[in-house]
Order: structure tokens, then sequence, then C-alpha cells
């Protein structure tokens, strides 16, 4: 398989790199900043792309370098994502706008701007899968990270109205589980390794899914809305 990784500068996203590569397949490492490739060891016998989510041209150089190297890709994982500081510690009455705004771009319209560029270069049946949450379902009622809970829900519904605007392709939403990252470190569960498992498995198709389910966790168990 050829696999396609938006956010693979740290965490899940490096860790993702590295099982697609343990599993005998090709990834392509899309960094926010190239750069930081050497820090996370990406550029060891990956294809390297500069994929910021939130510059529209960006994704489209780096789908034409997938068309030029590959033809096509068989997947795309979006991990991109981001939690503001300030939504760390703050409420919704008490949040800098900003804040909402950038995480709505990364989060969210992210997902909607990695999709268009790439699916042109996705083989038909291949698979889209957007890193969301479970801060994205209406039935989580707690209010921490709010922001990032916004746009998380935000990102679900926006795989919702792909998935019945193009159906040349499987479109999915996975929680990746609460992970010991720089992200989720302080209501960490389980160690980003378990989560890049999972998540190869699904794009892999080795995990087997209810035909109609879209929004998963890791494991491929379905998500409330």
């Amino acid at each position: 398989m050829k696999i396609v990784v938006i956010g693979a500068d740290q965490g899940l996203g490096e860790k993702l790199c590295g099982i697609i590569r343990q599993k005998g397949q090709q990834a392509a490492a899309g960094m926010y900043r190239i750069e930081n490739a050497k820090n996370s060891g990406a550029e060891d016998g990956h294809l390297l792309l500069l994929t910021d989510v939130t510059d529209p041209d960006s994704l489209q150089r780096a789908a034409d370098v997938i068309r030029y190297s590959w033809g096509t890709a068989d997947a795309v994982v979006d991990v991109a994502g981001v939690l503001t500081d300030g939504d760390r510690t703050h409420n919704l009455m008490d949040i800098d706008l900003q804040d909402v705004r950038t995480e709505l771009e990364v989060n969210a319209i992210g997902v909607l701007s990695a999709f268009r560029a790439f699916y042109p270069v996705l083989n038909k049946n291949g698979r889209f899968v957007a890193v969301t949450s479970e801060g994205g379902s209406f039935s989580n009622k707690g209010d921490m990270f709010p922001s990032y809970g916004i746009s998380k829900t935000a990102a679900n519904k926006i795989v919702q109205i792909l998935r019945e605007t193009v159906k040349d392709v499987e479109i999915m939403a996975v929680h990746p589980g609460r992970m010991n990252t720089e992200m989720g470190r302080t209501t960490a569960e389980i160690e980003p390794e378990e989560a890049a498992e999972g998540i190869y498995r699904i794009v892999a198709g080795e995990t087997r899914l209810r035909e109609g389910l879209w929004f998963i966790d890791y494991k491929g168990c379905e998500m409330p809305l």
C-alpha cells in the first residue's frame, strides 16, 4: 500500500509512518515543517511532503508530488491537529477568539482542504481517514478543551457531508484514543503506538468494519455522534 500521512512531524503521525514502513508498505510523511523530519526520523525511507493544512497551495503541491512519485495513493490519513494553550486553561466565555479560529482552521477546515487536494490522487475505493476525537461527539457533555471540541465536531460533520458528496472513496473519522502525546499528555490512557497500530489496521482493511460505519475509534468500534 501507498499511504499519505498528514501531520507526521511528531506523535501519532510519526508513529503511524513508522508502522507503515514496518509492515513493508510505503509512507509519504506530510510535515508542517520539513526540518522536523530530522528530529522525528521520518526522513528515514519515507517520501517527505510539506503539508500545511491551513495553506491549500501547500497541500496541492504535496498532492502533485504524490502524482509524480506514485501516480496514486491507496489512502490518506489526516492526523494534523492543534490544541492551543488557551484552550487548556480557559472556558468558552473567556477563551481568546483567535484560539477558536486557529483550532477551527487546522482541525476542521484543514480536513476539507486536505481531502480536496488529495482526492484526485486517491485510488478509487481508496480511503481518507480524518483523525478527529471523542470531543467531537454531542454525547460528550464535558467542557474540557471547549474550542477543541467545537473544531472536532465540525470536522466530523465535514466527514459526514463528504460521504454524501463523494461516493468513490471511503471517508471516515477516527477517534485515536486518549494518547500520551504532547497534545494529550494531561488525559492520556494509551501510548500513540497502540493508536497508530489500530489506525493502520483500519486503513489496510485488516479491521472489519460494519457497513456504513464512519465515526469509529482506533479499534474499529462505533463512536456515538
